[in-house]
């Protein structure tokens, strides 16, 4: 099967001390995360101009790669945002279904 791109928002239960996903809404239905697989962070540019690259413009992504209790494979974000007075920007993302 040939990855599927989302991109779009999602609803995420977290849990734990460190705030992993432990569950997740697309469409209506719930998956649970049985597996984080992979956990990364990204702080890149994105696809900016490079004189465009200034800090204040950097992601700030918490990536996952979870197989749910369904046994799908999905690739996740937590979208940390780029200011901390504004804890609105920060938002979820179903990126792919592996």
């Amino acid at each position: 099967m040939a990855p599927q791109f989302f991109g779009q928002e999602i609803a995420v239960t977290v849990s734990g001390e460190v705030k992993v996903p432990a569950s997740f809404r697309l469409g209506g239905q719930e998956y649970v995360v049985l597996e984080i697989i992979e956990a990364w962070q990204d702080h890149g540019f994105g696809r900016s101009p490079l004189r465009r690259k200034r800090w204040w413009l950097r992601h700030h992504r918490n990536y996952y790669r979870v197989r749910t209790t369904e046994n799908d494979v999905f690739e996740i974000y937590y979208d940390r945002g780029t200011n901390l007075k504004h804890p609105e920007y920060k938002k979820w993302f179903l990126s792919r279904q592996l």
